[in-house]
């Protein structure tokens, strides 16, 4: 079976990635490299901002799938403050094939290194992620220890997604083509 190309001969990714636009310091994908069966030169990424109806980022024409991204410090406050926009925030995303909430910390930070100003328990944290992992299987939390790792995760979790989604799609052809020969 053939493998769809996702970047062009230029080393663009062919599928924008959006930005939601209440993001408010949007990830740019930038310093990214391609597979080495794309060239392993740089990768580039194009963004575009657009509200989003579920996380913070998606793909362009890709409905099933979405990434929410969190620092630390957002963490802390959507849980304390924000939970129910949050909660109705995890609604929409556990209707979607594939979502994922990526964390800008590790989980012993997530745990025991708490904001400054925040008089949330860690505690309290660790166990209302641990109660909407259950709630909501569909949703993926992946703590990723810095901004940078969280940026290349939620690219790789987006390209994989359409990778997987145009692999199925190729399968279904292919059985539609054979199912034809009959």
């Amino acid at each position: 079976m053939s493998r769809t190309k996702l970047v062009n001969p230029h080393g663009v990714f062919t599928i924008p990635v959006i930005a939601d636009t209440r993001e408010q310091q949007p990830y740019t994908f930038e310093g990214l490299t391609c597979d080495s069966i794309d060239g392993g030169g740089p990768l580039t990424v194009p963004v575009i901002r657009d509200t989003i109806d579920a996380g913070d980022y998606a793909l362009q024409g890709y409905a099933g799938c979405a990434v929410e991204r969190k620092s630390l410090q957002d963490l802390y406050g959507t849980i304390g403050q924000g939970r129910n926009r949050f909660e109705r925030e995890l609604e929409r995303l556990s209707k979607l094939r594939f979502a994922a909430v990526v964390i800008e910390a590790t989980w012993p930070e997530v745990c025991a290194e708490p904001p400054p100003h925040t008089m949330l328990p860690p505690k309290t944290v660790f166990r209302s992620i641990l109660a909407w992992m259950v709630r909501y299987p569909t949703i993926h939390w992946m703590p990723c220890g810095d901004r940078r790792l969280a940026e290349v995760t939620t690219f790789r979790l987006l390209e994989r997604y359409a990778k997987e989604t145009l692999a199925v799609a190729g399968r279904a052809n292919n059985d539609n083509d054979d199912k034809e020969n009959l």
